[in-house]
């Protein structure tokens, strides 16, 4: 079964999108890298995670590492993070496909093309 987005995100401007989960709103924005630790930034924008600022717009602070350049991608990456999902920072030996797991799980490593392809929630 391919993957099937649970939440409504509204606002697909050009550089940001909103859902609501649980009573929480979280934003999807495109914008520059924080620098990294030598102060350089990248000349690329991606898309990040934010939690609401309590006024409608995303907090300052990032709720997820960078998601990406592909907005759609972004997108069900950020759907996971907020549905309870952490990436594990692990790869799948042979393939390197990124290993997922719950955050009130017990810590079970799900690859990142099995949960695209809807077979764990």
């Amino acid at each position: 079964m391919p993957w099937k987005s649970h939440l409504t995100w509204t606002g697909h401007t050009a550089g940001n999108a909103t859902t609501v989960h649980q009573g929480r709103t979280w934003h999807l924005s495109k914008h520059l890298s924080p620098p990294d630790a030598q102060g350089r930034y990248s000349p690329y924008e991606r898309w990040y995670l934010h939690a609401d600022d309590g006024h409608g717009q995303p907090h300052p602070d990032l709720a997820s590492a960078s998601l990406g350049r592909n907005r759609v991608n972004a997108q069900r990456l950020a759907e996971l993070t907020i549905t309870g999902w952490e990436n594990s920072h692990q790869l799948r030996p042979g393939d390197g496909v990124q290993l997922w797991r719950r955050t009130d799980g017990d810590g079970t490593l799900v690859p990142l093309d099995e949960l695209l392809a809807g077979r764990h929630r």
